[in-house]
């Protein structure tokens, strides 16, 4: 596997800190035509797991949904597509969809369980 794709898979499973992972993408052109990672459903259900259980704060999670949300090198399962995108979109734009918590995160878990 490639540099870009290790480091799109930390991003997704936010195995890195965000600082870390922002620096390793700044290095790639943000334009892909390469295969794209895939993301699937279970691997944000595990993300939003570990803020529910305390683990990663509010403002990790948002700026992790921006970082995911429209990159060319990322697609999401197209089983669950569009819920996907959904999940991402609102935790992205807390201003817009409300703010993110743990009652919500709990929600986005059963809803793409």
């Amino acid at each position: 596997m490639n540099e870009r794709m290790d480091i799109l898979k930390s991003l997704v499973s936010l195995s890195d800190s965000l600082d870390e992972i922002s620096s390793g993408l700044a290095k790639f052109d943000w334009d892909y035509e390469g295969n794209p990672l895939v993301v699937k459903s279970q691997q944000i259900i595990e993300v939003l797991q570990r803020h529910i259980s305390g683990k990663v704060d509010v403002k990790d999670i948002e700026r992790w949904a921006n970082m995911l949300e429209c990159r060319e090198d990322i697609e999401f399962d197209e089983s669950n597509e569009e819920q996907l995108e959904n999940v991402i979109y609102c935790l992205a734009n807390p201003e817009l969809e409300g703010a993110i918590n743990v009652d919500l995160c709990k929600q986005f878990v059963r809803n793409l369980s």
